[in-house]
């Protein structure tokens, strides 16, 4: 890394599994960007087609048409499939900026300032120590199709009382976690993601520092086209063959029964309780 201020780096975090199709439209996504310092950290999760001669590939398109502004990338291969969840942890283990800023690898950034609205909103809200925005999805192809849209009422949640929201969450979740950004300062508050968990990261974390009165802050801008139907949205999709799929499928409700026992059952009778 050249010597820069980190206090204003932004760690832009990719990781990807049988994805990497997308890889390099999500990498050109990051190099428009107008904000400075940047650093690109790629993880991914020893995909199937992801070898040495596609890294380098992907090391030489970023070196070719970065701009100044793109101070440090890595390039990450794990030797195993390891999961989401761990990969995700060794991403930001890799990562030195201030603000951290998931970009999943099936999906773009809006425009060129969409770091530059992130990071706004953190510099004049600093209460907030992670935040949610706003997404268009899209189809495969990233064709938009609608603008998100958040009901009313869970707008109210997300403004008020962390602990109601916890309790909105223990019913389902409706905060993606495509577009959930935080600082540094959040991981040094609350930790990393929980790694007794295989796929499911954003869920439990978020059930977990509600619980403990974290607020989320709403951007209220649109940062990033969300590409549906990419294997990000469906962990048994199409890039898989069928003994991946169901071995995916069963990590994910192992991971909810450990959501449930650790994040929900031991709280939510007292909570009802004690919260009306």
């Amino acid at each position: 890394m050249q010597n820069i201020d980190v206090n204003n780096l932004v760690s832009i975090i990719v990781i990807s599994y049988n994805n990497i199709q997308y890889l390099k439209q999500n990498i050109y996504s990051i190099l428009k960007q107008d904000y400075s310092p940047i650093e690109i950290i790629i993880s991914d999760d020893c995909s199937d087609k992801f070898d040495e001669k596609f890294k380098k590939s992907v090391e030489l398109y970023i070196q070719e048409y970065k701009k100044d502004n793109i101070v440090n990338y890595i390039v990450n291969k794990n030797e195993t499939n390891e999961g989401g969840v761990r990969n995700l942890n060794k991403a930001i283990t890799l990562s030195k900026g201030k603000y951290i800023i998931p970009l999943e690898c099936d999906d773009c950034f809006y425009d060129s300032k969409s770091v530059d609205n992130i990071v706004n909103f953190f510099m004049y809200n600093p209460q907030y120590l992670i935040a949610k925005s706003f997404e268009y999805s899209c189809d495969i192809n990233l064709k938009p199709i609608s603008i998100e849209k958040i009901p009313k009422e869970y707008k109210d949640l997300l403004n008020g009382d962390p602990l109601n929201l916890y309790l909105q969450l223990c019913k389902g979740n409706f905060i993606s976690g495509s577009h959930l950004y935080y600082t540094r300062a959040f991981i040094k508050k609350f930790g990393m993601y929980d790694e007794d968990y295989k796929q499911l990261a954003d869920y439990p974390k978020l059930l977990n520092i509600t619980r403990k009165g974290c607020r989320i802050g709403i951007i209220k801008v649109i940062t990033i086209y969300r590409r549906w139907g990419g294997e990000s949205r469906d962990m048994t999709g199409y890039n898989l063959n069928q003994d991946r799929k169901v071995q995916i499928k069963n990590e994910l409700e192992k991971d909810v029964m450990i959501m449930r026992e650790k994040e929900i059952f031991p709280y939510i009778d007292k909570l009802n309780k004690n919260h009306n």
